[in-house]
């Protein structure tokens, strides 16, 4: 008998979490510049390093590891980590092909409700 509560609880919390995020899909279009490889191994010798806030974030396997897919899918930039507890998202880019605005578009096409609060260029 007293399984029954806590299975109960256990199938509760999975369709909280299942359901948690409102923004769990990739977004309808990203626009994505294409380049060849060799043009991406010589733009990322001189490839610059961001941080940026995203607000709007709930979760963070549904939010955070979305945002995070469609950075790294997006052309021009070669490595990005969000990291959904300090809000922050860091990436390496290539200033040639992409700008801070359009890094913050592909973030705002990702979902409604995230913003990109701030950018600051790391060494």
């Amino acid at each position: 008998m007293k399984k029954r509560p806590f299975l109960s609880l256990l199938i509760g919390l999975w369709v909280l979490s299942a359901t948690a995020c409102k923004n769990n899909t990739t977004p309808k279009t990203i626009e994505v510049k294409t380049q060849t490889a060799q043009t991406v191994k010589a733009s990322f010798d001189k490839a610059q390093k961001i941080a940026m806030n995203i607000e709007g974030m709930v979760c963070a396997m549904g939010c955070a590891a979305v945002i995070e897919k469609n950075l790294n899918q997006t052309a021009g930039i070669k490595e990005a980590k969000v990291d959904f507890e300090t809000k922050k998202a860091t990436l390496i880019y290539d200033a040639e092909i992409l700008t801070p605005n359009e890094i913050t578009q592909v973030v705002l096409k990702t979902g409604e409700s995230y913003s990109v609060k701030d950018f600051k260029l790391l060494d």
